[in-house]
């Protein structure tokens, strides 16, 4: 039985952006990091650990298990404040700063650890700089980064987080402008198998490589790995093992569970062509009920317009009628009685 202990995960994750991992992601990219942490952490026992773009925080705490200290110094001063509250040991502590002008004392750690980092700024002689200077003698530095010809072959997408990325040439050639000892590892993210010698062996690994339906590939160590990891020092370090991130070994159940999620979708495919149909015939309703509503709405105009032209013959009927009681009022009222008088004299 192997050392069992605690993968450690961010509470309160923040958004992906691409930028840098955090909890909200899984797949190939969380596996990617978690190997590498995991390395690191075989490394940190007992000591005092620097990890620069430590991000959201969970690599630190995988180190801050076994170190004596760990401090996690990172650009964004959110993420900082993010990864203090998530990650709260008494042995870590997470600062903001930038790596070409490291918040640290002189010779004040005996690890720096930096993933995926040196590629998102240029004056890299100014980062290697700093962690010489917070190195104590004889102190390790590992450090990962893109291999530019593998992560960005020629016609590929750039990473727009990316500034100066380096070949594996360019890297070595870095690291060892600054360190004497300079081991160089590859990292691929693949689904396979691992066949592994119990008592260790100093040939390079034998791998096959799958190369579409119809080839294999047969090749001495890791063909095509798009990271390059490096453990960089002024003492000469012991020979570093191989190493394999193991995340899961059910891969027969993710057949399964797509067979499973192709009949999820018959199924939504199925309801959303119900519900379409039940949609066109609510919508043929609608404009039905709608075009009844403008018919009567343009036969209650009709209407109003004709009670209108009644009103207005009714008004003209009653000025009429006002007039000719007018004229009845002035005859009654002035003729009637003068004509009566005349009756009257005549007949005297």
């Amino acid at each position: 039985m192997g050392d069992i202990f605690r993968r450690e995960t961010a509470e309160h994750p923040e958004p992906f952006t691409g930028e840098r991992l955090t909890t909200a992601i899984a797949g190939q990219v969380q596996i990617e990091h978690y190997h590498r942490y995991l390395f690191a952490r075989s490394l940190a026992r007992g000591l005092d650990v620097l990890d620069v773009a430590s991000g959201e925080g969970y690599g630190a705490a995988l180190l801050a298990q076994i170190a004596r200290s760990v401090v996690g110094v990172e650009y964004s001063e959110p993420t900082a404040r993010t990864a203090s509250d998530n990650f709260q040991r008494p042995n870590l502590r997470f600062l903001q700063g930038d790596a070409r002008a490291l918040p640290l004392a002189d010779a004040c750690v005996d690890l720096v650890v930096s993933f995926e980092t040196i590629e998102h700024f240029d004056q890299q002689d100014e980062f290697l700089r700093e962690v010489r200077r917070v190195l104590r003698p004889d102190g390790q530095f590992v450090v990962s980064t893109p291999d530019r010809d593998i992560y960005s072959p020629s016609g590929s997408a750039a990473n727009p987080f990316h500034v100066h990325e380096l070949s594996r040439r360019e890297f070595t050639s870095l690291l060892r402008g600054s360190f004497r000892h300079v081991q160089m590892l590859q990292q691929r993210a693949m689904i396979g198998s691992a066949v592994l010698n119990e008592t260790g062996a100093l040939a390079p690994p034998l791998v096959f490589d799958r190369r579409g339906d119809t080839h294999f590939e047969a090749c001495d160590g890791l063909p095509r790995a798009p990271y390059l990891v490096a453990v960089a020092s002024d003492r000469e370090p012991p020979p570093l093992p191989h190493s394999l991130y193991i995340d899961r070994n059910d891969l027969d159940t993710e057949h399964r569970r797509l067979i499973e999620l192709g009949g999820d979708l018959r199924h939504a495919q199925e309801l959303l062509t119900r519900t379409e149909t039940e949609l066109a015939s609510a919508m043929a309703a609608a404009t039905a009920a709608t075009q009844r509503a403008l018919q009567m709405a343009q036969a209650n105009a009709e209407s109003v317009r004709q009670i209108n032209v009644l009103q207005g013959e009714l008004a003209l009927v009653q000025r009429e009628s006002d007039r000719v009681q007018g004229s009845l009022r002035t005859f009654m009222r002035i003729y009637l009685p003068r004509l009566r008088d005349h009756l009257f004299r005549r007949r005297r």
